[in-house]
């Protein structure tokens, strides 16, 4: 979330009620534009307010000053956020003092003291227009255009157990909790790194929507931000959307604040970029046809030269000197095997004939290149203490790559292959099949390809069947519903008889079998384990054939105590049976908050467990989410209940089914 620091005079002066100006003014307009922001006073920890003050300073997204009247505390304030920060500083004040000359020249907005609420809408459309403008507001950074600004990740520390928190989340893939993470990460002065450590985790799983959603936030706070929109055009290239994946680039390379091998990156990025549109040129097509139009297509210098430009940046960046070797390959092969259609492109054969002369001496020259970096980047990790089994087999899959292109025996390339590739996740298999592929379709290195695609698809085959991969759902059914009543509950919702229970079982049943009609693939149920809706969602799924996941608020037994004892030993014996035969997952040790989330107010145990939940079934990669509710329409309870649930469902907008349970009341 974008979070605002208001500086400004407290209490009454000088003809104005300042708190009632923050209060009637300051606050709705932030809110109208969905932004948080208070004053140091918000600050409830123990510390140093000035370190805090400081702090925020320099980190807010916005910062707005209330210049009214000559108080120290406000100029000082200012003055520092003009020193450290270019933009994004915002100026009001009433019309009551001669204010400073060296503030003359910024732009304002004037409001009525005796009515401040007047200029709630202009002065939200005035920070509106703020945030997304990159105009320079500081003086100091309009005089000194050359300044660079600090760098403020350094002052937004990221608690250690939240970074642990994300660690774990790695280390065992649970994607869905990741995307909880990122969620509650906005919330904090440290929310934009903790969202990049969360966007690198999620990244390197390739949990792809969950990465994208995490570096586009980061990105909208900080719009130059190398290593959002660096990541944001790999995964925008993994999700087949290339225009953006352009665009991200185009930003890196633009930014003044790129290095050399972040360039590169951006260079080789956009090489993988042009390819793709190049092997879309010829698509589906084969043998004489698919040689003469990947000869001919435009794309094929230009991403050539963009690979070669990524690889004289950085020769330690080995993928992009690979991938110009394997394009200039392609290139030299195809001209001598159809010389007529490489002859058409030249003005004459004798130019033709230097051209190819040149990519053949071009290709020479980067195969040595690149093998002094492979032979480089061998002895470097040979010589690390500890072991680095995944860049160790990143490195031989860049080996294998070389062998194909360079190899003059063909076993020799797929034994390579095999020692890339043993023990290796199913995860890096398609992108080699991928890079052979276009080989095979070319025709190009034709014995080699083929010995090196009979080794990676016997591979393939073993290590699929040894994983038991399974494909991503048609469709997620996740449950919420009412448990059942606690004794004594004033207005039955859903009463402990028979009747009820039957109801509530047959309107289930009757609701999972309709979106079993309109799914043709796989679906999997996400529920809880409450007394009531969520186990009886688990029995009717079971009774169907369809496979669910148990998530539970707490360990099992503490669990059993808040959520389901009061229903009566059958229920507990019911809900054990559940645990017995699916394993849940368990958010949380208590019902406390971990201590870097205590701050955020409004928030528990059973609202983030909601989350924890939506999330996870959003990280199946189902192609469609139904939430299913047994939901009276009312509030719950307490916080975290079904209409909150149903709440976060609704205004992310997937389906809901609503099992009308007003229908339980009679059933008492």
């Amino acid at each position: 979330m974008t979070r605002a620091f208001i500086i400004r005079p407290f209490g009454a002066k000088s003809g104005v009620n300042f708190d009632a100006v923050d209060e009637k003014l300051i606050q709705p307009a932030l809110a109208q534009i969905g932004v948080s922001g208070n004053t140091t006073t918000e600050i409830v920890e123990q510390g140093n307010i000035r370190e805090d003050m400081f702090r925020l300073l320099v980190c807010a997204d916005l910062v707005i000053a209330d210049i009214s009247i000559h108080n120290a505390n406000v100029f000082y304030e200012l003055g520092i956020r003009h020193g450290m920060r270019p933009n994004a500083t915002f100026l009001l004040r009433a019309n009551i003092d001669e204010y400073p000359f060296d503030l003359r020249t910024d732009r304002y907005l004037a409001y009525d003291q005796n009515d401040p609420a007047s200029s709630v809408t202009a002065l939200a459309r005035a920070l509106k227009a703020t945030l997304d403008s990159s105009r320079v507001d500081s003086p100091v950074y309009q005089v000194l255009p050359n300044l660079k600004a600090p760098d403020s990740t350094a002052l937004r520390a990221v608690p250690g157990d939240f970074l642990e928190e994300v660690q774990r989340a790695l280390e065992s893939g649970e994607r869905g909790d990741l995307r909880l993470f990122a969620h509650e990460a906005r919330n904090f002065d440290w929310g934009s790194e903790g969202l990049r450590a969360v966007g690198r985790a999620q990244f390197s799983l390739k949990s792809n929507p969950g990465a994208r959603e995490s570096f586009e936030v980061l990105r909208d706070l900080r719009p130059d931000d190398v290593e959002a929109n660096q990541r944001l055009a790999t995964i925008y290239q993994r999700l087949g959307d290339l225009t953006r994946s352009s665009q991200a680039i185009q930003r890196v390379i633009a930014s003044s604040q790129t290095n050399e091998r972040e360039r590169a990156r951006a260079f080789s990025l956009r090489g993988h970029n042009v390819k793709t549109r190049w092997r879309e040129g010829f698509g589906q097509k084969t043998g004489e046809e698919a040689r003469k139009a990947g000869l001919c297509g435009p794309g094929l210098k230009e991403a050539l030269q963009w690979y070669l430009e990524a690889f004289s940046l950085d020769l330690n960046h080995i993928h992009p000197g690979l991938s110009a070797m394997e394009l200039l390959c392609i290139r030299n092969e195809l001209a001598q095997a159809i010389p007529e259609v490489w002859k058409d492109q030249f003005d004459s054969d004798d130019e033709a004939a230097r051209e190819l002369s040149a990519s053949q001496t071009q290709f020479d020259q980067v195969a040595s290149a690149v093998q002094l970096s492979l032979k480089s980047g061998r002895e470097s990790l040979q010589s690390q203490s500890e072991s680095q089994s995944e860049d160790t087999s990143s490195h031989e899959l860049l080996e294998a790559g070389f062998a194909l292109l360079t190899a003059t025996r063909p076993k020799a390339v797929a034994q390579r292959y095999r020692d890339a590739l043993t023990d290796q996740p199913v995860s890096v298999f398609s992108s080699v099949s991928d890079r052979l592929d276009l080989f095979r379709q070319l025709e190009v290195r034709k014995d080699f390809t083929e010995a090196a695609f009979a080794t990676v698809a016997e591979l393939s085959a073993a290590q699929s069947a040894l994983a038991k991969v399974a494909e991503p759902p048609e469709r997620v059914l996740l449950f919420t519903g009412h448990m059942v009543d606690e004794p004594h509950r004033p207005e039955p919702r859903f009463p402990p008889t028979k009747a009820a229970e039957e109801k509530v079982r047959e309107m289930l049943r009757e609701a999972i079998v309709a979106e079993q009609a309109l799914s043709n693939g796989k679906i999997i149920g996400v529920c809880g384990g409450a007394c009531g809706g969520d186990i009886l969602f688990h029995e009717v799924c079971a009774e169907l054939g369809i496979p669910t996941r148990l998530y539970l608020a707490l360990p099992r037994e503490h669990f059993c105590v808040t959520s389901v004892q009061h229903a009566g030993p059958d229920w507990v014996e019911r809900y054990y049976r559940l645990c017995a035969r699916l394993t849940p997952r368990v958010l949380a040790d208590s019902e406390e908050l971990p201590r870097w989330l205590r701050a955020r107010q409004g928030y528990g145990i059973w609202q983030r467990t909601n989350l924890w939940m939506l999330y996870n079934a959003l990280a199946l990669h189902g192609k469609d989410l139904t939430l299913i509710a047994l939901w009276d329409s009312g509030d719950g309870d307490g916080p975290g209940g079904t209409d909150d649930l149903v709440f976060q469902v609704r205004t992310r907008g997937y389906k809901l089914l609503r099992l009308p349970a007003e229908q339980l009341k009679s059933l008492v």
